[in-house]
C-alpha cells in the first residue's frame, strides 16, 4: 500500500507540474513573442487592426456592431488565456507601443501589396467596397453606411 501511496503522490506532483501555467516565469518579451507567433491570435489582431484602419480612413464604411467586436476580442483573449498567460500579460502585449507599431506596419504593407494607398480615402473606400461585394472575410465584417 505504501508504494501505491508514493506512486500516487508522484503522479499527482507530475500532473500538477504539467498543468501549471509556465507563463509566470516568462518575461514580457517572451510572452509578446509567443503571442505574436501564435497565428490564431496574431491574425485575429491583424484583422481587427485592418478593420480599424479601413473604418478610420473611409467614413462610408462602418465596423461590426459592438457585440460582435466584444465577442471577437473575447475569443482572442480566451485563446491567449488558454496558453497560460495572465490578464496582465495579455494586456501588456496589447498595449505595447512597439507591438502596435509592428501591427500597423503589417496593415499598411498589406494594403500596399493589394495596390491600395493606405492614406488615400478614395482608394481605401474602393478596397472596402470590393471586399464587401466579394464577401471576403474582411468584407463580411464591414458595412456600408
Amino acid at each position: 500500500m505504501r508504494a501505491n501511496t508514493k506512486l500516487a503522490a508522484i503522479v499527482l506532483g507530475v500532473a500538477l507540474a504539467v498543468a501549471a501555467p509556465t507563463s509566470a516565469a516568462q518575461s514580457q518579451a517572451e510572452v509578446n513573442d509567443t503571442l505574436r507567433n501564435t497565428p490564431a491570435i496574431y491574425n485575429g489582431l491583424f484583422t481587427a487592426a485592418l478593420i480599424k484602419h479601413v473604418v478610420d480612413t473611409c467614413p462610408a464604411v462602418s465596423p461590426p456592431g459592438r457585440l460582435t467586436r466584444v465577442n471577437y476580442f473575447l475569443s482572442l483573449y480566451n485563446r491567449a488565456r488558454a496558453l497560460g498567460f495572465s490578464r496582465a500579460q495579455i494586456e501588456a502585449f496589447v498595449e505595447d507601443e512597439a507591438e502596435r507599431e509592428r501591427l500597423r506596419g503589417i496593415v499598411l504593407s498589406h494594403l500596399r501589396r493589394a495596390g491600395v494607398d493606405p492614406e488615400s480615402e478614395a482608394e481605401v473606400c474602393a478596397f472596402a467596397r470590393t471586399q464587401i461585394s466579394e464577401r471576403t472575410a474582411l468584407g463580411r465584417q464591414l458595412r456600408e453606411r
